[in-house]
C-alpha cells in the first residue's frame, strides 16, 4: 500500500506539471487509465488514485464516457509563467544534480544493465519505437528497466525523487529538447553494448548520455530562464528516504540512535522520561512509546518497569536484539540497501569530491584513519572517511543523498556487536587502512576511491550473509 501511495504521488506530480506546462490543454483528454497504466508501468488502481486527486484539485473532470479531460484553462502567458516560475528557483539545484548524475548513478546504471535479461533489453528497445509515447514516458520505462534489475526499493525511491526534480520537468516542456532523437539513438546503442557485454564502452556511453542531458539543460537555462535576482525564492533538492513522510516513529528513533552513537546518551544511562521526550520533540507519548519499542527490538535500549529506558552497552546489544520483530527486519533490510547504494556509487562520488578536498579536510581524514587504527576499529574506516569527504563536498545534492543513506545505515548498529567468520578479516582492514593513508598522502584519488569501493562491497557481501543466517 505504501509503494502504491508513493507511485500515485509521482504520477500526480508528473501530470500536474504536464498540464501546467501546456502538454495537455483545456478540453484535451489525458490517456485512459489502461493507457497510463502501461505508460507509467503502474497498476490501474494507482492511476485511478492519481486521476481522482487531479479532479479534486480542479485540473481535470472525470466522466465514464469521455474519460479524464483537462478542465483548467491556461493562456499562453500562464503557461510561460508556470515554466519560468518552476525552473527559476530550481536553477542551482537542478544544475547541481546534473553535474553529479554520472558520479552518483553512472556505476549503478552499469550494474543494472549487467543484470538485465534479454526480455528486459527487448522491452527497453521497443520503448524507443513507440512514437505515441511522450519522451518523459519513455524515460520512465527505461529507468524502471535499468534500476529495477537491482531489486533495491530504497534506490528506486531515490531514483524517482531525482527524476521528479531533474528529468521529468525538462522533458515535460511543450517543445521536446532538440537532443531527444540523439538520446534515443544513444539508448539503443547502450542496449546493443549490453548485449555484447562491452562494459567499458557501455560505461562511457552512460556518462555521455548523462552529460548530453545536462548540457541541454544548461543551454535551456542560458537562453530561456532569466538569472535569479537577490531575494528571489530558491528551491533546493530534498529527499526523505522513508517510504512515507508520516513515519515519524522511525525518524525519532534515528534521532535517538544518532545521539547514542555520539555519546549524548552514554551506555548505562537512562533516557529522559516518556513525557519529557514527547515535550522535547513535540509529539504524543504514544509515538514515543512506539519509538522506544523499536529501539528495544534493535537491542539499543531496554525498558525496565518502574525505572525507565536504559541505554545498553555494546556487549549487551546482541543478546537483546529481537530479530523476530518485523520492524527490525525491515530496517535491517533497508540498511543493507543503503550499503549497496554506497558500494555502487562511492567510487564516482569520491573521485569528484576528493578533488574538492582542501588541506584541512585532508588532515581530518588522516587523523580519523589514525584514530581508528589506534582504537582497533579499522572496519569503520571506509564509512568515516566517506562521511568526512562528503561533508567537504560542494554539491548540496550529494550531501542530501549521502546523509540520508548514512541515516539508514545506522539501523545496522546492533550488528556491530556480531563477530562472525563471514566478515572481512581484521588484518585486511588494517592493511587497507594503511593503503588509504598512503593514497591520501600521495593524492592518489583513483587508488583511494577504488579501495573504499572494495571495502564497502565486501561489507555489503558480509552483511547479506549475516542477515541470511539470522532466523
Amino acid at each position: 500500500m505504501e509503494q502504491q501511495t508513493e507511485l500515485q504521488q509521482i504520477l500526480y506530480r508528473i501530470l500536474t506539471v504536464q498540464i501546467e506546462f501546456g502538454t495537455y490543454r483545456e478540453g484535451e483528454r489525458l490517456p485512459s487509465i489502461e493507457e497510463s497504466s502501461q505508460m507509467f508501468f503502474v497498476s490501474s488502481a494507482t492511476v485511478r488514485s492519481a486521476y481522482l486527486k487531479l479532479k479534486q484539485k480542479g485540473y481535470i473532470r472525470l466522466n465514464r464516457n469521455t474519460g479524464a479531460v483537462v478542465s483548467v484553462h491556461y493562456t499562453q502567458k500562464d503557461i510561460e509563467d508556470h515554466i519560468r516560475d518552476f525552473f527559476a528557483p530550481r536553477r542551482e539545484a537542478m544544475l547541481d544534480i546534473g553535474r553529479n548524475m554520472n558520479p552518483l548513478f553512472g556505476h549503478i546504471q552499469l550494474s543494472g544493465f549487467q543484470r538485465m535479461t534479454d526480455d528486459t533489453l527487448s522491452q527497453m528497445e521497443s520503448l524507443a519505437y513507440q512514437r505515441n509515447l511522450l519522451p518523459v514516458h519513455r524515460l520512465i520505462g527505461w529507468l524502471q528497466c535499468i534500476y529495477g534489475s537491482l531489486d533495491n526499493d530504497l534506490l528506486i525511491r531515490l531514483v524517482w525523487q531525482t527524476f521528479m526534480f531533474y528529468q521529468a520537468p525538462f522533458l515535460s516542456l511543450p517543445s521536446t529538447p532538440e537532443s531527444w532523437d540523439a538520446w534515443e539513438v544513444s539508448m539503443l546503442h547502450m542496449i546493443n553494448l549490453c548485449r555484447q557485454k562491452d562494459w567499458d564502452a557501455l560505461k562511457q556511453a552512460i556518462a555521455s548520455f548523462q552529460n548530453c542531458f545536462y548540457q541541454e539543460l544548461c543551454q535551456y537555462y542560458d537562453s530561456q530562464i532569466p538569472p535569479a535576482r537577490d531575494g528571489d525564492p530558491v528551491i533546493s533538492f530534498q529527499w526523505n528516504s522513508y517510504q512515507k513522510a508520516s513515519q515519524l516513529c522511525y525518524s525519532l528513533a534515528m534521532d535517538i540512535l544518532t545521539s547514542i552513537n555520539r555519546g549524548v546518551y552514554p551506555a548505562g544511562t537512562l533516557l529522559p522520561s516518556l513525557e519529557k521526550l514527547a515535550r522535547e520533540r513535540n509529539v504524543s507519548v504514544s509515538t514515543i512509546r512506539r519509538m522506544l519499542a523499536l529501539l528495544n527490538s534493535i537491542g539499543i535500549t531496554k525498558s525496565i518497569n518502574g525505572l525507565g529506558t536504559r541505554v545498553l552497552s555494546q556487549d549487551e546489544i546482541w543478546e537483546n536484539c529481537d530479530f523476530t520483530q518485523p520492524a527490525l527486519r525491515r530496517r535491517l533490510h533497508v540498511s543493507l540497501q543503503s550499503l549497496q547504494i554506497f558500494a555502487l556509487s562511492c567510487h564516482g562520488v569520491l573521485d569528484r569530491c576528493s578533488l574538492e578536498l582542501d588541506e584541512d579536510g585532508l588532515h581530518r581524514c588522516r587523523d580519523y584513519l589514525c584514530l581508528m587504527r589506534h582504537l582497533e576499529r579499522c572496519e569503520l574506516a571506509p564509512f568515516g572517511v566517506l562521511s568526512l569527504i562528503i561533508q567537504n563536498s560542494k554539491s548540496p545534492a550529494v550531501q542530501v543523498i549521502y546523509n540520508e543513506l548514512f541515516q539508514q545505515l545506522m539501523w545496522a548498529y546492533s550488528l556491530r556487536a556480531l563477530r562472525t567468520g563471514t566478515d572481512v578479516t581484521d588484518a585486511l582492514y588494517c592493511a587497507s587502512l594503511d593503503h588509504l593513508l598512503c593514497c591520501l598522502d600521495n593524492r592518489d584519488t583513483e587508488g583511494f576511491s577504488s579501495l573504499v569501493e572494495m571495502l564497502l562491497d565486501a561489507k555489503y557481501t558480509s552483511m547479506m550473509q549475516i542477515l541470511a543466517a539470522i532466523k
